[in-house]
């Protein structure tokens, strides 16, 4: 393995120290198959977070995973709103054995991750970390993954992968084809393969439910006679073999199904079977990772990206599909989550954020009230004043007066 080589984990800790000498953001290295740390030599504020609902490792196990699907990086929340960039680093199967971790971060205005932190006793810890750019962070993460493809020894860390799964397919199709022509018998699809590979996935194997799968595929080419056409066909309909078994394995039925609407057009663009090989792989990947049990890290992860949404366009008109399009999930399930992680509704939030907007406009004389409701992403005056009230106690108007002192603002509405 990649990690108990003594030249891969020298790599880790040396661009460890690269990248933070450079960008001033700590980066830390993670053993995913041990999960656990490695020692940097230096404080590990995960490691030291004494927040009740942070996940700790898992935090950055999901975000590794998620940067080992998708193209080798990732930008993730943990539970207190922070950022980080996790980087796969992989061996020569395209198995995971390690990542790079860089964060926490700051993105955007501190004021917003302070007003969100979950316990106001860590202002002071929070306060002192790097505050950095959405652009920033993307830099970062493409040199975090650069990295870690140098730590590995290969220069594409997904690259590999795929290559390795596709030679693994192209040996299962071989394979089969010379066991029927040595039997003499006819292309006939095993549908009990199906029954099995259901169980193996519900059971979390995935070595043993993507070999299945290999064999599987070797099949469906086969009895088809490697009539591309067909083989799309009954691609298609082992995609919902493989999403009823992730769903009964504990994947979520919505975010199943949003990935499932994508595949029929996905799949009509694929000319060659190679191509269709490596996507099927893909796919099964995407499936098994699914039933991981990272629901909650993920809820706080999908969270916090909505809140970056609506502080990034808060003076814009916001609708849910708006919100739900940018966080790849359907209307229902981002509403449900976002309720039973912070407390209140994806509307009420908005409007929140669009009150403490205000206040900061309100203490600009020459700004007028009905620019200030506009400025902030209010319809019109009347609404704001509303809201404002109800969120505060006083009008946008007595705010001003008192120049932001709503205690003295209040007292004053009182005392007439």
């Amino acid at each position: 393995m990649i990690i108990v080589q003594e030249l891969q984990r020298e790599r880790c800790l040396e661009y460890a120290e690269h990248i933070l000498a450079l960008c001033n953001v700590p980066v830390s290295v993670l053993d995913t198959q041990k999960k656990e740390f490695l020692d940097t030599g230096r404080p590990n504020q995960c490691k030291d977070c004494t927040y009740s609902k942070c996940t700790g490792v898992n935090t950055h196990l999901y975000g590794s995973n998620e940067a080992y699907r998708w193209n080798g990086q990732y930008i993730y929340y943990c539970p207190l709103g922070l950022v980080y960039a996790a980087a796969p680093v992989v061996d020569e199967s395209g198995r995971m054995e390690a990542s790079l971790i860089a964060g926490p971060m700051i993105v955007g205005d501190p004021q917003d991750t302070l007003f969100d932190l979950p316990e106001p006793s860590m202002a002071e810890a929070v306060s002192d970390l790097p505050v950095v750019t959405t652009s920033y962070a993307r830099h970062l993460a493409a040199i975090l993954s650069a990295s870690a493809a140098y730590a590995a020894g290969i220069p594409n860390p997904r690259a590999i992968g795929f290559v390795y799964e596709q030679d693994k397919i192209l040996n299962s199709i071989y394979t089969v084809r010379e066991q029927l022509i040595n039997q003499g018998g006819e292309n006939v699809y095993p549908i009990e393969y199906e029954k099995r590979l259901h169980s193996l996935i519900c059971s979390h194997d995935k070595a043993g439910a993507q070999q299945l799968l290999n064999e599987l595929i070797g099949h469906i080419y086969c009895a088809s006679n490697f009539d591309l056409p067909t083989i799309k066909v009954r691609a298609l309909e082992l995609v919902v073999i493989l999403s009823r078994a992730t769903i009964d394995a504990g994947a979520d039925v919505q975010e199943i199904f949003l990935f499932n609407s994508n595949y029929i057009s996905e799949i009509e663009k694929f000319d060659s079977l190679d191509d269709l090989s490596v996507w099927l792989s893909g796919i099964m990947h995407r499936f098994i990772n699914y039933s991981f049990d990272f629901t909650q890290v993920k809820h706080s992860d999908i969270v916090y990206k909505v809140m970056e949404y609506v502080k990034s366009n808060y003076s814009k008109k916001i609708s849910l599909d708006d919100v739900a399009k940018h966080v790849y999930l359907s209307r229902s399930y981002l509403s449900s989550v976002f309720k039973n992680e912070t407390g209140y509704s994806l509307f009420n939030y908005i409007n929140r954020v669009r009150v403490e907007k205000s206040k900061l406009y309100l203490l600009d004389n020459s700004i007028s009230l009905v620019d200030v409701a506009a400025l902030c992403g209010f319809e019109d005056q009347s609404y704001f004043t509303k809201v404002f009230k109800k969120a505060t106690g006083v009008s946008p108007k007595k705010y001003r007066d008192s120049r932001g002192n709503i205690v003295a603002a209040q007292m004053a509405r009182k005392a007439r």
